[in-house]
């Protein structure tokens, strides 16, 4: 077995804010492994403000792991190396390289901003043909998020549904407020609105609409609160967060188990992950629901050319692309001294 990395920097187009910092540009590396002639890739990106991780302990993390033969102990390095191991394998279990049962998947468009912007977007065709809008709620005053929200329900078609993210950021009572004077039937779930998981399922009660859990998945005590409650419906579940591919599987399972659909996203990867992320999702069965990997759109560079989603539709690659970039073995790999603590 032959591992190699490359080290990469992607700039977005615009900076790119995550809670109350911004960042300009995506760094990696990606890991590629030997199986005979075939070849295997995967990547390793933790992003600053998601992940817990930063970069330099992912790829300490990635060289341990690599080291001893066993699985990374941080969750972005365990997912690249997984994903690296997995595309190489002949006999593969998590569909990265076999037939796939769907052609294509939905995703949902993304859109965070004012009323006035709202129009903009819509103006030039930014939501064509998408079912599902997710939209950020939470950071603007609840008047202005009202008037924005309400901004898309008028201009969007009938049958277009909002997925409302509040990234954890709002009261009860704030996010009562914003919520009961909404149409219940436009909006298909909420997404951790609250800065209390513990209220989750009362907020749901009260304003009789779905919720869906992200940041939850990550701490024990929070998931074991929320898993199953009364109308959580949803856990969006971003792969290099959760670790290898065999944990994604896992909590994919526990979710369904637990009365739950899962929606994938990723941590602003690349195109190549956003692929790869496409066909795990048309493997393991959970493409009924829109999923969050419309974020290509977001770099100005990219590792691989961006699967182009089209009418709210991305196809599935029936073989995945290859990044071009320059190897080295692992064993030999150092981070540029930007990256250095």
């Amino acid at each position: 077995m032959t591992v190699d990395l490359a080290y990469f920097e992607l700039p977005f187009k615009t900076p790119y804010k995550i809670g109350v910092r911004s960042i300009s540009m995506r760094r990696g590396v990606i890991v590629r492994q030997a199986r005979g002639k075939k070849y295997g890739y995967g990547e390793v990106s933790p992003l600053p403000g998601l992940h817990r991780e930063t970069l330099e302990q992912a790829v300490a993390s990635l060289m341990d792991g690599i080291h001893n033969h066993s699985t990374p102990m941080l969750s972005s390095a365990s997912f690249g190396l997984s994903c690296a191991i997995e595309s190489a394998a002949r006999n593969p279990r998590y569909g990265l390289n076999d037939a796939v049962d769907s052609r294509d998947i939905g995703v949902n468009a993304l859109f965070s901003g004012s009323a006035r912007e709202a129009k903009a977007a819509f103006a030039a065709g930014a939501f064509d043909g998408f079912r599902t809008i997710k939209i950020k709620i939470g950071r603007a005053r609840s008047v202005d998020d009202l008037r924005m929200i309400n901004t898309v329900l008028e201009l969007a078609p009938e049958e277009v549904r909002l997925r409302l993210d509040g990234n954890q950021g709002m009261t009860l009572d704030a996010a009562e407020r914003l919520l009961s004077r909404l149409d219940a039937s436009r909006i298909e779930y909420v997404e951790e609105p609250l800065r209390n998981h513990e209220d989750l399922s009362e907020l749901a009660r009260r304003v009789n609409l779905p919720m869906a859990i992200d940041e939850s998945l990550h701490t024990l005590e929070v998931l074991e609160h929320v898993l199953g409650a009364p109308q959580i419906e949803v856990q969006v579940v971003r792969p290099s967060l959760i670790g290898s591919l065999e944990e994604v599987e896992s909590v994919i399972t526990r979710g369904r188990i637990n009365g739950m659909d899962t929606v994938l996203s990723t941590a602003l990867e690349s195109s190549y992950t956003i692929a790869l992320v496409a066909r795990l999702a048309s493997a393991a069965g959970v493409g009924d629901r829109d999923h969050g990997l419309g974020t290509a759109s977001l770099l100005a560079l990219d590792l691989v050319t961006p699967t182009p989603v089209v009418g709210g539709r991305m196809a599935v690659c029936r073989t995945l692309p290859v990044p071009q970039l320059d190897f080295v073995r692992a064993s030999e790999f150092t981070l540029p001294a930007s990256e250095q603590p």
